[in-house]
């Protein structure tokens, strides 16, 4: 070809390269032959460590000593402690099936942890279990348990001694166990003396036909309590505690009808001292019983129906004195008024008499022409 051509070819082409990159929308120049791919080089990755018996041996010792700690509650007694046996069984758990090392490492530390905690922990929760244990008895008993439930207290006591036994054998996990059934049933027994006094409240005053549905799931809750006792003691307590509450909500029931009559009175006895102004008489004492009066409505909007009844029952009491004790201060004020009054009328009849017979001066003592003036506003008192 001849070179002079092959000149002007090339300066074409380097125009028309210019006016492509120039145009926005044009889509960029490519060569007409693509580069041959760069081939790197291969690297060779050592292949994870398979997870084996040892490693998973590790992971479930550690998952047991941590659902023993939550048992026990040390993630709440030693929580600093707790939080850093955590982290390395998390760290263990993350590196488990991807880095074998690591996972074995983090799950030897986390057991290492979670042993140190129980070691720690153990005498102080024996000692706190212990307190609970004594007050948990000496409650029952206060509430009379031993006596009415002679036999289901007996079973209570030998599990206290079941849980002091293990603990001198220096079997701590026992002691424990053992010590949780004994509070529980102390407790149940408890909950067994709260229900037979509410019971006898709701008999004698009637309240079982207010809500007799109720009263009759608490008669069968406390079958299901009695029943369970001694073999199935979470169950027993449960139902106790179901048995109560149903009682509390027939008692309340009931109250809430002696409440709304008890009011009726309050408010009829309030309104007898208004008449006679007992507010200003008897201002403290009128205080007191619309305090408490006050106290009854509260405790009733809060659905607390025996206290409100007990305030309202104190109201009127205190109302009732009030209008008896203004009462009789008005009555005695009345009466020496009247006294009064007739004094004045024999003294002027008297001296209407000695003056007919002896004409007195105009200034003589004890005698005038201008009537006495009682204050009726004081009580017992007379003005001239």
């Amino acid at each position: 070809m001849n070179p002079k051509k092959m000149r002007n070819l090339a300066g074409v082409a380097l125009v028309s390269v210019a006016l492509l990159a120039a145009c926005k929308s044009a889509p960029p120049a490519t060569s007409e032959t693509e580069p041959e791919p760069t081939t790197q080089p291969s690297v060779e990755t050592a292949p994870a460590k398979p997870v084996d018996d040892a490693l998973t041996s590790l992971r479930d010792e550690c998952e047991a000593l941590r659902a023993k700690g939550l048992k026990y509650g040390i993630d709440t007694f030693k929580p600093e402690g707790w939080g850093e046996a955590e982290a390395s069984r998390n760290a263990g758990l993350a590196a488990y099936g991807s880095d074998y090392d690591a996972s074995e490492a983090a799950f030897k530390d986390a057991i290492d942890k979670y042993n140190a905690l129980f070691e720690a922990s153990f005498t102080e929760i024996a000692a706190q279990l212990e307190a609970e244990l004594l007050e948990a008895r000496a409650k029952a008993v206060a509430a009379g348990a031993d006596s009415y439930f002679p036999e289901q207290f007996a079973l209570a006591d030998e599990a206290l001694q079941a849980a002091s036994d293990a603990r001198d054998a220096g079997s701590d996990e026992e002691s424990y166990a053992a010590a949780q059934i004994a509070l529980m049933r102390y407790r149940t027994l408890i909950l067994g003396m709260d229900a037979v006094a509410l019971n006898d409240d709701i008999v004698r005053n009637g309240f079982d036909s207010v809500d007799p549905d109720d009263y009759a799931s608490a008669g069968t809750k406390y079958e299901e309590a009695a029943a369970a006792y001694g073999t199935a003691d979470p169950a027993s307590f449960d139902a106790a505690t179901e048995c109560v509450a149903f009682l509390r909500k027939v008692s309340n029931a009931g109250y809430k009808v002696w409440a709304a009559d008890k009011k009726g009175k309050v408010d009829e006895i309030r309104g007898l001292c208004d008449s006679i102004k007992a507010n200003r008489a008897a201002a403290d004492d009128y205080a007191a019983a619309a305090k408490l009066a006050s106290d009854a409505e509260a405790y009733g909007k809060a659905d607390d129906w025996k206290s409100s009844y007990d305030s309202y029952t104190d109201s009127e009491v205190a109302f009732t004195n009030v209008y008896q004790n203004v009462s009789l201060r008005r009555n005695a004020a009345d009466l020496a008024i009247s006294a009064a009054k007739n004094r004045q009328a024999e003294s002027t009849e008297l001296a209407k008499q000695a003056d007919e017979t002896v004409p007195l001066p105009d200034d003589a003592e004890g005698y005038s022409e201008e009537p006495y003036v009682i204050d009726e506003s004081a009580p017992g008192e007379v003005s001239k």
